[in-house]
């Protein structure tokens, strides 16, 4: 009776009636509470209902009564490899394998618990002894793939094999997709993710995985599609959290990633790439002290991550802590020699320089590093990817910097030659409309000095004769992005990826790219080199030469350059009418700020310099200290940057009797910058690289500017606007007359009083200034017509 009731149960659980196979079992063990077979099918019942304990106990016992039975020791293996007793499952599947030899599925098992054991070659040697048995064992197929796939070997192959044996075998599928991502055959992979989501659209982490593959592939809203609902079916699953943020990121919605990532870090507290990512997106919201601790973190979690310790370099570079920096690169190399991490060694610029000789130092240290990466045959895939850096900081130093910038354009074209594909018609023709198609790409056409002397240009460039892109971030963004965007004839979003992005720009058709900025932003830097439009422009958003062949023209203010400046550029310099930028004028807030509100002492003269302070150079140091010997009740105040470290070491280099009477204003709101201007004295236009942006907000309000025209543009933006306004009273003829005219401004209310009116009867010209896109146009559609 007891056999007949056991083969009952058997056949029930092979049938999948598991609630007749229990019923049939308990009732043996009713009478026979020890009977092995009654014992094992309920083990084997737990076992598949994810109770693992039990399982192993009810096992245990059956194997009591029948100790030699191999199927009972498979089983008992199978429940222990699943509470990660590997040890004891390979024990019990080689005392299975020493009843039934001939059997591949235990075999595979076998190797399973062994590579858990990080046993490679053991575990190498059980799987083909298992397909040795039975080529044809889809689980010995996979188990191999597996374990090839963690020691870095491509198991393509041997997942197709498996899967041509098992079509329905999930794990197949999604190994043989994290395979094709690890390749970037990235269709394939979503493509296999694919088939598993179909297979078994509850499995959440087939989900997360397949939206990062259509991420990889620009589809962005199919990414946030299958991350919807991975997240669906595991609310709190960390792998989708965590992907979804790096799409948020991609998509520059920088605060979303963060909470992203943060969300993924509170599932999984020890999740190394989160902590990682987060970093990333905490330095682009500008919490570098935050970003600094996470990139540490994740090393904390994973030593392996090299790029968590270059990006701890980066965030250490900007906040000009450049020891930090420079272990840190050091160590990502010592992690895995990153070609760009000895890029960014090799290219590591002081943020605050201490003195002109570190200024110096850094330049030839810089020409010399770079030359011997090109020695050593330096190659980069991506440099964006993998330097993600443009040369920022060379500006600021107030000397010619075309040869740098030639000898750095001369490495990144050898190291990588494809960034100087031509993906353009040299000889493209008008537009079926006869108008020209440009397209104005940059990833600050946003709430950013970039966006704002921009987004006069892009709205009032000619309709009739030109068709306007904007290239950049998504246009919901901000503001300013959704007004560019919503100005242009089409709006086009700049994914992060190069090669994506390269793509994006050629499939537009353009007959201009138009780089309101290069030298700001790594993206548009490493955009530049290729040839995406058939005439290629660069203008003053970062007024210095960019270095690039693949740069046609360098559009700049007649009125800002000096004579001699057709030799500081690579580009052929075009000197045109006006302002080149048409911004509105920028209105004072409806309520100001009193002085007290910001912090600023009522009875003071404010000497104000409310410029980043790399823009500080260490020649205007003993400026700034004669301004203050002459006038005993001024104060001088700057704003804080990016860290609070910029600041120590400026009012460091300014020495003690200056950095006392120095305010330190944190960084302000728009509103409260321009009240900080309205209740300013006098404003003070930094040696070596002049305010822009902020000179044009100045000047609407009537600020009286310093200014001293230096050698290089950069240094001349105020000069330029003041000469188109025909006021030059506060153009200082050296940097002593620049301190009589500080002074004298600072002390006479009367003498600032009648700058103020000179200012604000003549400052019209530098808003609005549509004379000035008119020019831009015809420059343009002359230097097109020359290339047809």
């Amino acid at each position: 009776m007891t056999d007949q009731r056991i083969a009952e149960a058997l056949g029930h659980y092979a049938a999948g009636r598991v609630r007749e196979a229990v019923r049939l079992s308990i009732e043996v063990l009713t009478n026979e509470p020890e009977q092995a077979d009654a014992l094992h099918i309920l083990g084997v019942v737990a076992l598949d209902a994810g109770r693992a304990e039990q399982a192993i106990d009810l096992i245990g016992r059956a194997l009591g009564r029948r100790n030699q039975d191999a199927i009972m020791h498979n089983n008992l293996g199978n429940a222990q490899r699943r509470l990660r007793r590997s040890a004891e499952a390979v024990h019990s599947f080689r005392r299975a394998l020493a009843g039934i030899p001939h059997v591949a599925e235990i075999w595979t098992n076998l190797g399973a618990a062994l590579a858990d054991e990080r046993d490679s070659p053991a575990a190498h040697r059980t799987y083909r002894r298992a397909l040795a048995l039975d080529p044809a064992c889809a689980d010995a197929q996979l188990a191999q793939a597996l374990l090839d796939q963690a020691e870095g070997v491509d198991a393509r192959l041997r997942l197709e094999r498996a899967l041509a044996q098992a079509p329905t075998l999930g794990a197949a599928w999604f190994a043989l997709g994290n395979g094709r991502m690890a390749v970037r055959h990235n269709a394939a992979a979503e493509s296999a993710y694919g088939r598993l989501t179909a297979l078994d659209p509850k499995d959440a982490a087939a989900w997360t995985n397949r939206g990062a593959a259509r991420h990889r592939l620009g589809d962005w809203r199919g990414a946030e599609a299958a991350f919807e609902r991975a997240l669906a079916l595991e609310p709190e699953q960390a792998d989708a959290e965590n992907a979804w943020g790096s799409l948020r990121l991609d998509q520059y919605r920088t605060a979303e990633a963060a909470r992203s990532f943060a969300r993924a870090l509170v599932q999984r507290p020890e999740f190394a790439a989160a902590h990682y990512h987060h970093g990333n997106a905490l330095f682009a919201l500008g919490g570098l002290d935050q970003a600094v601790k996470e990139f540490q973190r994740a090393l904390d979690c994973d030593p392996h991550i090299a790029e968590a310790a270059v990006n701890l370099g980066n965030t250490r570079r900007d906040q000009g802590r450049m020891l930090a920096a420079k272990q840190a690169y050091d160590r990502a190399i010592a992690i895995r020699d990153l070609p760009g991490a000895r890029v960014r060694l090799a290219t590591l610029l002081p943020v605050i320089p201490v003195s002109l000789a570190a200024i110096e130092e850094s330049r030839t240290r810089l020409a010399e590093a770079v030359e011997e990466l090109r020695r050593r045959g330096t190659a980069l895939a991506d440099p964006l990817a993998e330097v993600g850096a443009a040369n920022f900081y060379l500006a600021y130093h107030g000397l010619d910097d075309r040869a740098l910038q030639e000898q750095l354009s001369r490495f990144y074209r050898e190291a990588c030659p494809d960034l100087t594909l031509a993906l353009a018609e040299p000889q493209a023709r008008p537009r079926a409309d006869g108008r020209i198609a440009i397209g104005f790409v940059s990833t600050l056409l946003r709430t950013h000095t970039i966006g704002r002397l921009n987004a006069g240009l892009i709205r009032h460039l000619d309709r009739r004769r030109f068709h306007v892109s904007v290239i950049g971030p998504a246009h919901g963004q901000d503001a300013i992005a959704s007004e560019i965007a919503s100005s242009a004839d089409r709006a086009i979003t700049l994914p992060r990826d190069l090669q994506a992005a390269r793509r994006a720009i050629a499939a537009a058709g353009l007959h201009v790219v138009y780089y309101p900025d290069i030298g700001m932003d790594p993206m548009t830097y490493f955009l530049a080199y290729a040839r995406l439009a058939p005439l290629q422009v660069a203008s003053w958003g970062h007024p210095d030469t960019t270095g690039l062949s693949s740069i046609d023209f360098f559009l700049s203010a007649d009125t800002m350059e000096p004579r001699e400046a057709d030799q500081h550029y690579t580009e052929r310099l075009a000197r045109l009418a006006g302002p080149t930028v048409c911004v509105s004028r920028p209105q004072a807030p409806a309520r100001r700020k009193t002085r007290a509100e910001l912090g600023l002492p009522e009875a003071a003269t404010l000497y104000v310099c409310p410029q980043s302070l790399f823009k500080l150079h260490p020649e205007f140091d003993p400026v700034l200290r004669r301004i203050l010997e002459g006038d005993p009740r001024g104060r001088l105040v700057l704003i804080h940057g990016k860290d609070r470290h910029w600041a120590e070491l400026v009012l460091e280099r300014l020495g003690a009797g200056v950095a006392e009477r120095t305010i330190v204003l944190p960084m302000l709101s728009t509103a409260d910058f321009l009240s900080l201007l309205a209740n300013a004295d006098v404003m003070l236009d930094p040696l070596h690289y002049s305010g822009g942006h902020t000179s044009l907000e100045a000047l609407a309000l009537g600020l009286p500017i310093v200014t001293w025209p230096g050698r290089f543009m950069r240094a001349r933006h105020t000069y330029g606007f003041y000469r188109l306004m025909g006021y030059e009273t506060l153009v200082a003829r050296d940097p002593r007359h620049y301190v009589e005219l500080a002074v004298a401004l600072g002390r006479d209310r009367g003498l600032r009083d009648e700058a103020r009116r000179s200012i604000r009867d003549s400052n019209a010209v530098l808003y609005d200034n549509q004379p000035t896109v008119g020019a831009i146009g015809d420059f343009l559609e002359a230097a097109l017509a020359a290339r047809w």
